[in-house]
């Protein structure tokens, strides 16, 4: 029976998800979640007491597999830097789609922003332990931003990113300008 139960949790929280990434946000009703999941209406409430309690569900949900990715990240054979870059495997993966749907409650989920906020933070901590400089970091950072965007508008995964880590390690590596 708890296999059941955890099955069905899960349907409903994938139903949630795919929802919200569909409809960007817009549209990710109860009766639409249950019918998506395969489940009544009573049996989603049963799982989750309310369209606040699924929300704060999908919020759990990308915590947990956040923090897998940071451990993944702080212990990668590359680094940090090599590890946050590359987009071929990182795009419509786990994490992806569980930042996106929460990234779609953040603006009226306090909790969803305070952790991508939280996200975007470990991930510069992380990088910066890689590279040794915070402003190197938020610089990777933003770089990893442009190829994310470049790949949603173009469909393309750009192929780029070693070149952006050894852009990076050059900045790293040039000496101070004595202007």
């Amino acid at each position: 029976m708890a296999q059941h139960k955890d099955n069905a949790r899960e349907a409903i929280l994938t139903a949630f998800q795919n929802l919200l990434i569909e409809s960007r946000g817009t549209s990710a009703s109860l009766d639409e979640v249950a019918r998506r999941a395969g489940v009544t209406k009573g049996g989603l409430l049963y799982h989750f007491g309310s369209r606040r309690a699924l929300e704060d569900a999908l919020v759990d949900h990308l915590e947990a597999v956040a923090a897998e990715d940071f451990e993944r990240m702080r212990t990668a054979p590359g680094g940090a830097l090599a590890y946050y870059l590359p987009l071929r495997d990182y795009i419509d993966s786990p994490l992806d789609r569980a930042t996106v749907s929460v990234g779609f409650l953040a603006h009226d989920h306090e909790r969803a922003r305070t952790l991508l906020a939280m996200m975007r933070s470990r991930y510069q901590e992380l990088i910066a332990a890689d590279v040794g400089d915070p402003l190197l970091a938020r610089v990777a950072l933003l770089l990893g931003d442009g190829l994310y965007y470049e790949t949603l508008t173009t469909g393309a995964v750009p192929g780029d990113e070693v070149d952006i880590i050894d852009f990076v390690n050059r900045l790293r590596a040039a000496p101070p300008d004595a202007g």
